[in-house]
C-alpha cells in the first residue's frame, strides 16, 4: 500500500484529519503545528542517547540503536494511528525535516496494512510554507489596532469582540506574555517563535476582512511580531481606548496577581526598570511592594514608568473610555461600521 507524500499546502485539502508529530516530547512542546498530537517515536532520553551516539560512534551505530528502540513500539504505535484513522480518515505524520524518522515510520506502518500521508520536509518545511503564504493570507485583511496605554482594558475589549463573534488576533494571549517588562509575571510559560509564527498563520486563516488587534510593539516577549502581519497592522486604522487611572490600577492587578509565585516574578521584573526610574524611585517602589502596598506600587509605575515610555504606532481616529467595557464594544463597533 505504501504512503504518500504531501506538500504542506496540502495539509488544508482535508477537512478531516490527524496531524501527527512523532519528534520526542520535547520538541514537540517547544513547537509543533497547531492542532497536531504528539506520538514520539523516540522520547526525550532517547532521541538524546542517540544524539550522543551519533556525535561519538558515528551515524551508522546511531541509526541501529535507533532502528532497535523504535522496533519495541512499533506495535503501540500502529494501534494509536490505527484509532485516528479510523476515527478521522487520514493520518499525516512528520518530524523535523521530512527524514529517517518520518521515512521509517511509514514504511513501517504500510507493511503492516495501515496508509498515511507524510509531510514531504516535515516541520521545516511547513514553517517556511507559513512565512511565505502569510503574506497572501493577509492580503483580505483590514486592521482596527486598539491601541492605547497600560491597563486600560484593550484585551478585555478584544475578548468581549471575540465572544461576540467578531475576527480577532490577541497577539498577547498568542506570545504569552503581556509584552512590556513585566509582560510574562503571572504567567509562567514562554512560547517559542518557531510556535508564536504557526498559531499566528492559523488564526489569520480564520479571518477576513475587518480583523481586530492590539497596539503591540514588534517584540513581545522573547518573540517577534511576523514581519508581513507588522506591515499590515501599520497600515491599519487606530482607536485608542483610554480609562481613569482607578480603572487601571484595578485592571492590571487583576491580570497580574492571580497566580501564586507572582510577588516574586514580579520583583525580578522591576530590578530591569532600576535604571529608568533612578535609585530613589526604585528604592520607594520597591518598599512599598514589599509593604503589600501593591495599588500604590501599580500606582507609581503607571505614572513614572508605563505611561512615560508608552508609544503609539498609529494615529488613532478617535478615542474611547473603557470605564464600561461594554459601552467602550458598542462604540468601537460603530466606529468600525460593524454595529448589529
Amino acid at each position: 500500500m505504501g504512503y504518500t507524500d504531501i506538500e504542506p499546502e496540502d495539509i488544508y485539502k482535508f477537512k478531516s484529519k490527524a496531524l501527527v508529530d512523532i519528534r520526542s516530547p520535547e520538541e514537540f512542546e517547544e513547537f509543533h503545528i497547531p492542532g497536531a498530537v504528539n506520538v514520539p517515536l523516540f522520547e526525550n532520553e532517547e532521541k538524546k542517547l542517540i544524539g550522543r551516539i551519533y556525535r561519538t560512534e558515528g551515524r551508522d551505530r546511531a541509526e541501529k540503536i535507533g532502528r532497535e528502540l523504535a522496533l519495541r513500539k512499533v506495535k503501540e504505535i500502529y494501534e494509536r494511528l490505527r484509532e485516528l484513522k479510523d476515527r478521522l480518515g487520514t493520518v499525516i505524520i512528520y518530524c523535523w525535516r521530512g527524514g529517517m524518522r518520518s521515512k521509517g515510520l511509514c514504511e513501517a506502518m504500510a507493511s503492516m496494512g495501515l496508509h498515511l500521508y507524510r509531510l514531504r520536509g516535515g516541520y521545516r518545511a511547513y514553517r517556511r510554507f507559513i512565512l511565505r503564504d502569510m503574506v497572501r493570507v493577509l492580503e483580505g485583511v483590514r486592521f482596527i489596532v486598539l491601541t492605547g496605554r497600560t491597563g486600560v482594558g484593550k484585551t478585555k475589549v478584544l475578548r468581549l469582540l471575540k465572544a461576540y463573534g467578531f475576527p480577532v488576533i490577541d497577539l498577547e494571549d498568542l506570545a504569552a506574555d503581556r509584552g512590556s517588562v513585566f509582560g510574562n509575571v503571572g504567567i509562567g510559560k514562554r512560547v517559542s517563535q518557531k510556535m508564536f509564527d504557526s498559531l499566528i498563520y492559523e488564526e489569520l486563516k480564520k479571518c477576513r476582512g475587518t480583523v481586530f488587534i492590539e497596539d503591540e510593539s514588534r517584540r513581545i516577549g522573547n518573540v517577534y511580531v511576523p514581519e508581513p502581519l507588522w506591515k499590515k497592522k501599520l497600515e491599519g486604522t487606530y482607536i485608542e481606548i483610554t480609562a481613569p487611572i482607578e480603572k487601571r490600577v484595578k485592571n492590571i492587578l487583576a491580570d497580574y496577581t492571580s497566580r501564586d509565585g507572582w510577588e516574586e516574578e514580579a520583583l525580578r521584573a522591576m530590578e530591569k526598570i532600576k535604571k529608568y526610574l533612578g535609585p530613589q524611585k526604585f528604592k520607594r517602589a520597591v518598599e512599598m511592594f514589599r509593604e503589600k502596598d501593591y495599588s500604590d506600587v501599580v500606582r507609581f509605575l503607571i505614572e513614572e514608568y508605563y505611561d512615560r515610555r508608552y508609544r503609539f504606532f498609529g494615529e488613532p481616529v478617535a478615542s474611547i473610555d473603557c470605564g464600561d467595557e461594554q459601552r467602550c464594544v458598542e462604540e468601537i463597533l460603530n466606529l468600525s461600521g460593524l454595529l448589529r
